[in-house]
């Protein structure tokens, strides 16, 4: 069988490309869904175009795919490049981020904050309405509610995460103790965010709900201790 016989086989060829194209489909990786959509694209072309009059129709349109599948496989690989990180944000990576790759934090960093409490200043006040998510990279904030601590926050948690998940009001006021270095994060910031990127909707108010978890836990652990 000659090269062309071979190539120009609908069976063989197409039985490749549909191959190629039905493992794409399969992967969850974005990077190996465009790479392989890409070889797909491309082993369709010799069937496509040593028929007895090549079938510029179908090359056209391959070549559009390919094109779309190749500029988003260079946006992707431009997207992954190492993100470098400023000394606050490497804190908060290693105290919240770290199961996500630095490209993927990259975003969630770009719509974010850097604060600084004094000593005695409150971050959140009782009854106030509270449109933002803070983590402590730095230092205590102090939890009071009718002139008593109830709870002391440290580095690595969240701040406002219920009036933040539950859109009420605050609960409690929050003071800091000493300095407090923050991240914060305004929700209007977030929404075209959330909008672009579902996923990332669903891991920040995964990590509050583990972190309202935790600190309920410890809670309790404490009042059994008592």
């Amino acid at each position: 069988m000659q090269i062309n016989d071979f190539v120009t086989n609908a069976t063989v060829v197409f039985f490749i490309a549909n191959t190629i194209y039905l493992v794409s489909y399969m992967v969850t990786s974005m990077f190996w869904l465009r790479l392989l959509a890409i070889i797909g694209a491309i082993s369709t072309f010799p069937y496509f175009y040593f028929q007895v009059e090549p079938l510029w129709s179908a090359l056209f349109w391959q070549s559009c795919f390919l094109a779309v599948n190749l500029v988003n496989l260079l946006v992707l690989l431009y997207s992954r490049r190492r993100a470098r990180f400023d000394e606050h944000e490497q804190l908060a990576y290693h105290l919240k981020f770290s199961d996500l790759k630095p490209y993927e934090v990259r975003p969630i960093f770009n719509h974010a904050e850097k604060m600084q409490l004094e000593p005695g200043q409150v971050l959140l006040k009782d009854g106030d309405k509270n449109q933002a998510l803070y983590l402590i990279l730095k230092g205590q904030c102090r939890v009071e509610k009718n002139g008593g601590e109830i709870a002391v926050l440290g580095q690595g948690q969240f701040v406002g995460e219920l009036s933040f998940l539950s859109h009420e009001t605050v609960s409690a006021d929050v003071v800091a103790v000493g300095q407090v270095s923050l991240m914060c994060w305004q929700r209007h910031r977030l929404l075209p965010l959330f909008k672009r990127q579902g996923l990332y909707e669903s891991y920040f108010y995964g990590m509050c709900s583990l972190d309202v978890a935790g600190k309920l836990r410890t809670m309790t652990e404490e009042r059994t201790i008592s």
